[in-house]
């Protein structure tokens, strides 16, 4: 897991060769003006899942792991808690689904709060169990940006 702001992307070019593709697009796009859905970027390689929403309760809310994507959540508008925890710390709930590429879980025995203002992102790896669209400091409505990288 990792959490910065858009303005250190330079710093995570390197780790995986499509990180360049999706933080162009994150850099070179009007963010505030994209519509609601997918957008590609190259293929199934890298796209954007752009997504407004209410935040919740993080009880409202379920722990979910991704086997064939990276993903990295950058938020535009608002603010949200994503709770991570190690996939082995949580408890398995639903087996994985290789159509959606999700496994989904119970709580586990650890796990962290990360907070996600504007302008900041988190990179998510299969091995990060996450349970996003959680509330920060009180309910709000969030635009975010899910660019998925495959491995």
């Amino acid at each position: 897991m990792i959490l910065d702001k858009l303005e250190n992307i330079n710093l995570y070019a390197n780790v995986n060769s499509n990180f360049e593709k999706a933080f162009k697009f994150l850099t070179d796009n009007d963010l505030e003006k994209l519509t609601d859905g997918r957008h590609e970027i190259d293929s199934d390689n890298v796209y954007a899942s752009v997504q407004s929403y209410a935040t919740k309760n993080n009880s409202e809310n379920k722990w979910e792991s991704h086997e064939k994507y990276i993903d990295i959540q950058f938020i535009v508008k608002g603010k949200e808690t994503i709770v991570w925890s190690p996939i082995d710390q949580l408890i398995l709930q639903e087996e994985y689904s290789k159509e959606k590429d999700v496994t989904f879980y119970r709580e586990g025995s650890y796990s962290s709060k990360i907070n996600l203002k504007e302008k900041y992102f988190c990179i998510l790896f299969p091995e990060d169990g996450h349970k996003p669209g959680c509330v920060f400091d009180g309910e709000m409505n969030v635009k975010k940006i899910v660019v998925k990288i495959k491995l």
